[in-house]
């Protein structure tokens, strides 16, 4: 897995600069691991200038995903069974361009894919485990699936 040794705990909280995350990053590698000499923010993780990630989240309808996102097994995701508490269980995936057209470094990634599920409840599953480090090609895209745990 790609990124598997960096600690991160997802929040609602969108960033809007890098390097205010950056740090926020650092801090607490240094606070689960003592250090942060494994969190490499230059490092590219994925050489390709576009890429889809996917997640699951809790959502209460459609309006709460963003322009670049779209729902897997969308037919079945607000159906009143899968309901809990007006919540909806969903897979989602997002569609993520690198900034410089080239490449994603690993704080590039985890940016994005940290403001992408900000405005989602993740239940339990807030820290980030990683992502796939060899991602399948779906319509021509790499996909990565980012997995988080409890």
């Amino acid at each position: 897995m790609t990124l598997n040794e960096i600690a991160w705990s997802f929040s609602n909280k969108t960033y809007t600069n890098q390097e205010e995350f950056n740090q926020e990053i650092i801090d607490y590698q240094k606070a689960i691991y003592k250090t942060d000499e494994k969190w490499k923010p230059n490092e590219i993780v994925f050489d390709f200038p576009e890429l889809q990630i996917q997640y699951e989240a809790w959502i209460t309808d459609a309006s709460q995903l963003l322009d670049n996102e779209t729902l897997l097994g969308e037919e079945d995701v607000f159906d009143e069974d899968n309901s809990d508490e007006g919540m909806f269980q969903a897979e989602i995936t997002s569609h993520l361009k690198a900034d410089n057209g080239e490449n994603f470094t690993a704080l590039e990634l985890l940016f994005k894919t940290h403001n992408q599920q900000a405005n989602k409840e993740l239940g339990d599953h807030i820290f980030f485990e990683g992502t796939d480090e060899d991602p399948d090609i779906i319509d021509g895209l790499p996909l990565c699936y980012i997995a988080c745990g409890s």
